[in-house]
């Protein structure tokens, strides 16, 4: 799981990570990948970067943006992040669970309450679908909707990650997309790539250039089918 902890006040992080630590440890069946920020811009300009994040610890009053603005920003880009908020007010938790928090604990909590606070978090982030990759070294397991491109060279097919990880396994590009072609936010662009329009930000007539700004050219018989399956896609999205 990927973490964010955002607080403006050191030694608020430091006693966050350290009930962190403290669930962790007994949940070692969990990996936990933990990020540090005392400044809410610092994370959404990480994550307009390509990262993600499975869990956000958020406080609320920061200088700057705060914790509420930032977190609606973040469940923009991201709606399956879960945000816990911890601050030492209860005036902001209408507008809190309005966004659809996950939880919001008021400072100081109890382990007790940080573990169950988690504990709904992670089953949320339990509930993503994944995808197993026999790659080339060793088995991974990777969230659907973190999958950006799969593009197929020489007899291996190379995924790119939201993170920025790339992993490479042995297999036909169309045998991959007959795995993940339920999933209505993959599309085949020409032979050689399988696109997630979850991450397009532009078509032109001859690529689509994704959010890290990565162009992945269109074969010019395939111009048209995929600006209409990318237009489909987006009113979709917009009517949901």
């Amino acid at each position: 799981m990927r973490i964010v902890i955002c607080d403006d006040i050191q030694k608020d992080r430091e006693t966050i990570r350290t009930a962190l630590d403290t669930y962790s440890k007994t949940h070692p069946e969990y990996y936990v990948e933990v990020d540090e920020y005392n400044a809410a811009i610092d994370v959404l300009n990480r994550m307009e970067k390509g990262e993600t994040y499975d869990i956000a610890l958020m406080d609320i009053c920061m200088p700057g943006v705060s914790g509420t603005d930032a977190a609606e920003e973040m469940l923009a880009q991201n709606p399956e992040i879960s945000v816990i908020f911890l601050t030492t007010s209860a005036e902001y938790a209408v507008e809190a669970f309005a966004m659809n928090a996950t939880h919001y604990l008021l400072k100081p909590f109890s382990q007790e309450q940080f573990n169950a606070a988690v504990d709904r978090a992670v089953k949320k982030t339990g509930n993503q679908e994944m995808l197993s990759l026999e790659c080339v070294d060793g088995v991974y397991r990777v969230r659907i909707s973190e999958i950006v491109s799969i593009e197929s060279q020489n007899h291996y097919l190379l995924f790119s990650l939201a993170s920025g990880e790339k992993l490479k396994i042995r297999m036909k590009l169309s045998q991959m997309f007959e795995k993940i072609q339920k999933y209505p936010e993959f599309i085949r662009v020409g032979a050689s790539y399988v696109v997630n329009l979850d991450f397009v930000r532009n078509i032109s007539q001859s690529s689509m250039e994704m959010r890290e700004g990565v162009k992945i050219p269109i074969p010019r018989r395939s111009v048209e089918e995929v600006q209409k399956a990318y237009m489909e896609f987006c009113r979709k999205e917009a009517g949901k």
